[in-house]
Order: C-alpha cells, then sequence, then structure tokens
C-alpha cells in the first residue's frame, strides 16, 4: 500500500501554522483513504482544499482531525468542511466537559454552565467548527488515547481523557484552578520517563523547558501515529514535553519504540519551547557520533519567521540521526517509494548552524 504525506505552507513571519494533507492505499488504481490534519488558517484551508483536488483526484475526505482549538490549526478545517464531502470529523469539544471539571476550581461559584460558555466563547474557531459539521451531518468524534482503537494504520498517542481535562484547568479562559493540577505534575511524569535515558549535554545548547513553558491548549494537542508496514510517521502538532511524555508511555504499552518511527513533525514549528534533550532520545534515539541521518523531520514554519524554527532544535534533531526540512512557503512531499510519481523537484534540508539562539 502507498502513501504520500503533504505539509502545505502556512503564514508569514511571525505566525506559523500547520495544514496536513495524508492519503494511503492503491493509490495507482484510486483506492485510497483521505485524511487532513489541521488546516492553518483560511487562506491555506482553501490552499488545502485545492491540493486534494489536484493531486489527490477527489472530493471526499475520510477524516479531518483537529489537532487542538488553535485557530492557527482549526479555523482552516472550515474551508475543508465547507468545499469538501467529509465524512468523519475528530475533534476535541472541551465544553462537553465541563461536568467532569467543575468542582476543581477554587471559585465554588463556577459552574458547569459557567464553564461551557467561557469554553464557546474563547474558542470560537473550533466551536464554529463544531457547528458546521453538525449542519452538515459530519459524525463528530473526540480524539482520546484511552477511547480511540488502535488498527493496522493508526494508534492515537495522546491526550487520554483524564490528561485532557487535567489540561482544562489551566485553559487561558478558566479561572484559577485549586492546587496540584495538571503542569507540574504531568511535567515532573514526564521527568520520571525521559531522564531514565538522559545522557551528558556537555556540547549541546538545548535545554529542558520550563513547567510552563507550553501552554495547556498546546499539550492537548492530538499526538498521532501513521503506520504503514514498517514504515511509521509521528504526529506531534504543538505537544509540549508533558504531552510527548505521555505519547511516550502509551506508546511503551502498545511495545511500540518510537525512537524507531522513520519520519516525524517537529513540535510546534520547532519552537525550543516544546522539546528537550532528554524526551528527543526517546523519539529519536540518543546523540549519534556520526553524520548518518536515518530519518526525516518535518516542520511547519512561517515564511520569513524569525523564530521557528529554532536554531538549537534543528541541531538536536541532526545530532540524533534527522535531517530536517521546513515548509518555509514551500510544500513538502513525503511519501512512499511506490507512490504516484509527481513532477517536484527535491526539497533541501535545513543546515547544521554553528551558532544558535540563546
Amino acid at each position: 500500500m502507498a502513501y504520500e504525506i503533504d505539509f502545505l505552507p502556512v503564514g508569514d513571519g511571525e505566525r506559523s501554522g500547520d495544514a496536513i494533507a495524508l492519503r494511503f492505499g492503491n493509490l495507482q488504481q484510486g483506492q485510497q483513504t483521505v485524511i487532513t490534519i489541521d488546516g492553518g488558517t483560511k487562506a491555506s484551508g482553501q490552499a488545502l482544499v485545492e491540493h486534494i483536488r489536484t493531486f489527490y483526484k477527489t472530493e471526499t475526505v475520510d477524516a479531518v482531525i483537529c489537532t487542538h482549538s488553535d485557530s492557527d490549526h482549526a479555523s482552516g478545517l472550515t474551508e475543508v468542511l465547507e468545499s469538501l464531502t467529509v465524512k468523519n470529523l475528530l475533534m476535541h469539544l472541551p465544553w462537553k466537559h465541563a461536568e467532569n471539571i467543575d468542582d476543581l476550581f477554587k471559585d465554588p461559584r463556577v459552574t458547569a454552565t459557567s464553564i461551557m460558555s467561557r469554553f464557546k466563547k474563547s474558542l470560537d474557531n473550533a466551536h464554529e467548527l463544531e457547528r458546521l459539521a453538525e449542519r452538515k451531518g459530519i459524525r463528530i468524534l473526540e480524539p482520546f488515547s484511552d477511547t480511540i482503537t488502535v488498527n493496522d494504520r493508526w494508534a492515537l498517542l495522546s491526550p487520554s481523557v483524564e490528561f485532557y481535562e487535567q489540561l482544562l484547568l489551566e485553559f487561558r479562559a478558566m479561572p484559577e484552578p485549586s492546587a496540584g493540577t495538571l503542569f507540574k505534575r504531568a511535567f515532573d511524569a514526564a521527568k520520571t520517563i525521559v531522564t531514565m535515558v538522559a545522557e551528558n549535554w556537555n556540547i549541546e545548547t538545548l535545554t529542558e523547558p520550563a513547567v510552563d513553558d507550553c501552554s495547556a491548549e498546546n499539550n492537548s494537542s492530538v499526538v498521532l501515529l501513521f503506520k504503514d508496514g514498517d514504515s511509521k510517521f509521528l504526529f506531534t502538532s504543538d505537544a509540549g514535553v508533558p504531552a510527548l511524555a505521555e505519547a511516550i508511555k502509551c506508546a511503551q504499552g502498545l511495545n511500540i519504540d518510537l525512537s524507531t518511527v522513520g519520519g516525524l513533525q517537529v513540535p510546534h514549528h520547532g519552537s525550543k519551547h516544546n522539546v528537550g534533550p532528554a524526551v528527543l532520545n526517546l523519539l529519536l534515539g540518543p546523540k549519534r557520533t556520526d553524520e548518518i541521518y536515518t530519518k526525516t523531520a518535518i516542520v511547519s514554519a512561517a515564511t520569513n519567521s524569525p523564530k521557528h524554527p529554532a536554531k538549537k532544535v534543528v541541531n538536536a534533531f541532526m545530532r540524533r540521526g534527522a535531517r530536517v526540512y521546513a515548509t518555509q512557503g514551500n510544500k513538502i512531499w513525503h511519501h512512499s517509494n511506490d507512490a504516484p510519481a509527481r513532477n517536484w523537484g527535491n526539497a533541501n534540508p535545513l543546515s547544521f548552524s554553528s551558532e544558535v539562539e540563546e
């Protein structure tokens, strides 16, 4: 079975985003499953629609996945739902969890109804996506690692329902939660997982992120493993260390060694706030002493971005045997050897930097 993964460019300058199309199946015979993962802005959502029509030759998308509620991921998906025939929408519905978390806030006046209202107002892009799907009769599923069944194509690794509901307490729209909520406990758990393989980092300037470097919204991102026989690709969206540790723990429970995965998405556009040396050891394997590259890493980064991807993050991936490619205004096509031919040139990997940001 062949597969194609397309990373489309999103944004210019400060704001990066994700817009990804994927298809797999007997592509030469037109037998395919089509997936989109995030849609970026409205403009990139329109480009995603045209890409599917042009290269996948279809008006049907089997599943649209909204990894989390931020506008640079969710807003473009309305264009996909409006323009194409979508069978399933996978997205989290935070307002549906209000009754499970309303007693975990300091203020006793906080109710499930008030929490629901806060979520719908603050996460308007996600709420618009839900309303549009309901109007068009598209089935909505919440993507949780403990409710979506693993099969020979997919393993949904994060978040679990419990992890997600703890994250909701820290969303920007929420009132102050009670003490002892997710960030410290999840980060402590992450350190427990990753320090087992930590090594000497004397020649690496990338450090372990602080506990609150990555927002709860980003840590709620869907982390998804796509499998095609021996080939695997890990989609990480904007996940930070706590979410990546959650995914690693889930993968270990499924007897999946993520360091054997041949391709992956660099989390959060290559931000230094989302990964540290220890978690990269588990995702990529330990640092190499040679310059042999056995993996492909793709980062969605805006054109002319002053910070995405961070050079020290690119260097860290390269030290662990991954060639890094960035969209930066261009499409990137990652595919199996038996995918239909395209008249596209080869992408150029990013170079190792002798000088990096502080």
